[in-house]
């Protein structure tokens, strides 16, 4: 029996596209080096913050976007004087159709302490 060249070839794209055939929605942590309690003058108030940046594409032809730690960074502080310590940086993916559009961005979350 001979398998639908169609159904092959939509096999092999999921195979290959690391991500699912309709749909995709995946959280991964990422690596950032940021200060320690220990390193500023951290306190039980200082404010738990979180910014995002994100970036696109469509089609595999166009990609737009910022999603940068230095972005979500920004994000996080929205204008604050202080320094983000205690960060973790996640990561989320959304793609759907096989990758037709896709979104990923990175998510930081952390305290700002005083200058």
């Amino acid at each position: 029996m001979r398998i639908p060249r169609l159904l092959l070839v939509a096999v092999l794209a999921a195979a290959s596209s690391a991500c699912g055939i309709l749909y995709t929605d995946v959280k991964l942590p990422r690596g950032y080096r940021s200060a320690s309690p220990a390193d500023v003058k951290a306190s039980p108030d200082d404010p738990l913050v979180t910014g995002k940046s994100c970036s696109r594409s469509a089609l595999y032809l166009v990609a737009w976007g910022d999603s940068s730690y230095a972005s979500a960074v920004q994000d996080a502080l929205k204008g604050r004087d202080g320094i983000l310590y205690d960060v973790r940086s996640d990561m989320k993916a959304n793609a759907y159709l096989l990758g037709l559009y896709t979104r990923v961005c990175t998510v930081l979350t952390g305290k700002v302490a005083k200058p």
